[in-house]
């Protein structure tokens, strides 16, 4: 009998153990709410990069529309140059060919051509 009560925990002991006990489902507790903290802040970076993607796909999208845009404006301006310089020959041709087709007189009557 004397060996069976030795083997007991004294109250100290069970005191303590009651304070492990508690300690443990605290921190179980506090494990458990970081844990969905966890996977909620996981789920706002996988919505951050769908975003970034969407964002990037459609940065790139303007941008090829504002090149191709200037692309255009370009070859009009290049056209409307060759146009210009064109209808700027065509003007100088016909000026020589009417100076050509006219007659002019200098001096004395004399029909130079």
């Amino acid at each position: 009998p004397v060996l069976h009560l030795a083997r007991q925990p004294g109250p100290e002991v069970a005191e303590q153990l009651s304070v492990y006990q508690s300690s443990l489902r605290n921190k179980t507790r506090q494990m458990k709410s970081m844990a969905s903290e966890l996977n909620m802040y996981q789920a706002q970076v996988n919505e951050f990069k769908y975003e970034i993607e969407r964002l990037t796909r459609e940065l790139q999208d303007v941008k090829r529309k504002y090149y191709e845009q200037k692309r255009r404006e370009q070859l009009a301006n290049e056209i409307a140059a060759e146009e210009s310089a064109m209808g700027r020959g065509q003007a100088e041709q016909q000026l020589q060919a009417a100076q050509k087709a006219t007659t002019r007189f200098a001096g004395g009557g004399f029909a130079i051509r």
